[in-house]
């Protein structure tokens, strides 16, 4: 596959992603970023986990600035809290390369990884159900 192959896969499926798609992409691409750091930190490649990081934290910021708060304000107001944890964490692992740290934001986005994994399961076997009456509906 050529690169641009790759990048014109990446931006129709970001295209035609649903929003829970959208959210677990991210937060995919905030675990790939810690990941990143950690392997440049061991590496003694201080810049590159420099860069590493605050594209996760970017990622992070975009999860927290894409919450809409005109509805369910209270679960909205508790999962900001979430993601205002990691990026704190994020923010000191980074001033002052602490592993414990970039740990512990990963584990809080590996469980949201897999909270949003579900969520696009059930939008997915919601979809087919509603699929399989519309069809059953039109055949009968």
């Amino acid at each position: 596959m050529q690169p641009s192959a790759g990048i014109d896969y990446l931006a129709n499926e970001i295209r035609t992603a649903a929003p829970q798609k959208l959210r677990l992409m991210l937060i995919e691409g905030a675990l790939r970023c810690g990941r990143q750091a950690l392997e440049f930190w061991r590496d003694q490649d201080r810049e590159q986990a420099s860069e590493a990081l605050i594209r996760c934290q970017q990622i992070v910021t975009e999860l927290i600035c894409s919450l809409d708060s005109r509805h369910h304000s209270q679960l909205v107001g508790r999962i900001a809290g979430i993601y205002l944890f990691i990026f704190r964490s994020l923010v000191a692992a980074h001033l002052h390369q602490d592993e414990a740290r970039l740990a512990e934001a990963m584990s809080v986005l590996e469980v949201e990884r897999e909270t949003w994994r579900q969520v696009c399961a059930n939008h997915l076997s919601a979809a087919d159900s509603q699929a399989e009456r519309e069809r059953s509906d039109f055949s009968a």
